[in-house]
């Protein structure tokens, strides 16, 4: 099980975006860190979510003390997905079987203050002259690679595909 942490994103396109993944995924609650009123999901969070959002169990933290708290309560692992001289390559990372997986503004990231308080810091490797990966991309291959050894996967449900 996991639960997606967003802590002070701002794109609607990237709450969108990890929304999607997150449902795709099978994730529990997401949890918004650092907003004083729930995120607002309007057409360009929806655009990109497919309003998934409803399918969703919503957490609204205003601060990381109490996000931490949350986290521990509910027994969670914090994984920071970030670039750090700490992290741990991404193929390398062995994911808790409780594993909050925390991405962190698109401008600023996450402070190396928040850093410190998680549990594990994951990086993504790249191979390319590119200097990072958006934060919605990057929650999504995080959830992808925590995902892979599952057994419980169900067949894509819609009416747009059929699976062949």
């Amino acid at each position: 099980m996991f639960c997606s942490v967003l802590h002070t994103l701002k794109s609607p396109k990237n709450v969108g975006t990890i929304i999607r993944s997150h449902v795709a995924y099978g994730g529990g609650p997401v949890v918004f860190v650092g907003y004083n009123r729930p995120w607002d999901f309007k057409k360009g969070s929806q655009a990109f979510s497919r309003k998934l959002e409803k399918q969703c169990e919503l957490i609204f933290i205003e601060d990381d003390d109490a996000y931490f708290e949350w986290a521990t309560d509910n027994k969670y692992t914090s994984v920071a997905i970030e670039i750090s001289k700490n992290a741990i390559s991404l193929p390398d990372f062995k994911f808790p079987s409780k594993t909050a997986i925390v991405v962190g503004n698109e401008a600023t990231g996450l402070t190396s203050t928040f850093l410190a308080r998680c549990n594990n810091i994951v990086s993504i490797p790249q191979f390319g002259a590119v200097e990072c990966l958006n934060v919605g991309v990057s929650s999504s291959i995080v959830m992808y690679e925590l995902s892979r050894e599952r057994k419980d996967i169900s067949q894509i449900k819609g009416q747009k595909f059929k699976v062949v």
